[in-house]
């Protein structure tokens, strides 16, 4: 009778506490000041962070106050400034959750779909931190999720000799939090383009890191973004990871795309720089983006061919029709059955369907 009076109290501890994360400004580490102390600014203007945290184990509501610290540091570390006084006025409520055991919130929406780290697992069931931004009284349709390199919490804790399973996945949660970019991907989903330049400058001995930035800032439409990418083209470990970012970019980036096709040694480079071409192409049809097609049709390299295949297909052109047409002709009667040979065809197969889709209808 104990021990299930002791498990319904559980239960309604940690009832209580979600309801308090959800419905009321209050968290186990902190109180969140009245709405009057939210300063109205743009996501791009967003510098002062208020801490929410809230930790969760089988045995109930624990205290988050290291979660906190840690958060704080790391936000600190990209340039932010938490707010931890209840009378100091801050810009946004960045809330953390972190179970022993990850309750299922339903599917959510992101402002960005170019990073696929973003969205929880729904099949991961074991530890695991919930990391979401308020700003106004509005929740936003944007969160990422941490988690431990177990599922299992109890068999984990007994392997390290640990008895208390929920207090060791909570300090494992920390330690992941401790290494995790969340910070930059806030910032990249508030679209501060400035604010990772300068992370990105700092950090000189983090590759990693580095190559992450660049990820994130393709899709920032940030007149200084331009800039930084091209520049980061010259280094060599940096160069895919830069002219891919160049492809999100969008049509302010073909010239610089076209320069790396045209002078660059490294075959790695000038296929990067195709597909990113090959990406513009999707949602644009700038006549630069055919004349570098139909130049990469003559190349000797099949990558190079099956990619600018694809573009044209992408943009439709219909010039680009007996040039295919004649690709098509030499690429089937090529006795080679080697994957790259196979695989450009199937590319002029679909682009033939898209320069002249009538013609397969009767297929």
């Amino acid at each position: 009778m104990i021990s299930f009076f002791s498990q319904l109290f559980s239960y309604v501890t940690i009832i209580l506490g979600l309801w308090l994360w959800i419905d009321s400004p209050l968290t186990v580490s902190a109180i969140s000041p009245p709405g009057t102390n939210t300063q109205v600014v743009s996501l791009e203007q967003i510098q002062h962070v208020r801490i929410e945290t809230l930790a969760l184990t089988e045995k109930g509501v624990q205290d988050s106050s290291t979660l906190q610290q840690v958060i704080s540091e790391r936000m600190a570390q990209a340039g932010f400034t938490p707010v931890h006084q209840d009378n100091m006025p801050y810009d946004i409520i960045v809330r953390v959750k972190c179970e022993e055991r990850k309750t299922w919130a339903g599917p959510t929406q992101h402002r960005k779909s170019g990073h696929s780290l973003l969205t929880a697992s729904r099949l991961w069931k074991g530890p695991a931190c919930s990391i979401s931004y308020r700003q106004q009284g509005n929740t936003a349709h944007w969160t990422r999720e941490v988690r431990t390199s177990f599922e299992e919490p109890r068999q984990a804790a007994k392997a390290a000799g640990v008895t208390n399973a929920g207090l060791y996945a909570l300090q494992e949660l920390r330690t992941q939090l401790v290494h995790d970019e969340f910070p930059l991907y806030l910032a990249a989903e508030w679209e501060q383009a400035d604010r990772l330049i300068t992370v990105f400058q700092q950090t000189t001995k983090h590759l990693d890191r580095r190559l992450l930035i660049l990820q994130l800032l393709g899709p920032l439409t940030s007149s200084t973004v331009l800039p930084t990418l091209q520049e980061a083209t010259q280094t060599p470990e940096l160069a895919l990871t830069a002219i891919a970012a160049l492809g999100d970019q969008g049509e302010v980036a073909i010239p610089t795309l076209a320069k790396i096709l045209d002078i660059s040694r490294s075959s790695a480079q000038q296929l990067a720089a195709l597909q990113a071409l090959g990406e513009i192409s999707a949602h644009s049809k700038a006549p630069d983006l055919y004349d570098q097609f139909v130049q990469q049709l003559q190349s000797q390299d099949p990558h190079m061919q099956t990619v600018a295949v694809r573009g044209l297909g992408k943009l439709g052109d219909q010039r680009a029709m007996p040039l295919i047409e004649t690709l098509n002709l030499q690429a089937w009667t090529n006795p080679s059955t080697h994957a790259d040979i196979q695989a450009l065809r199937e590319a002029l197969n679909w682009c033939l369907w898209q320069l002249n889709p009538e013609s397969h209808t009767g297929e």
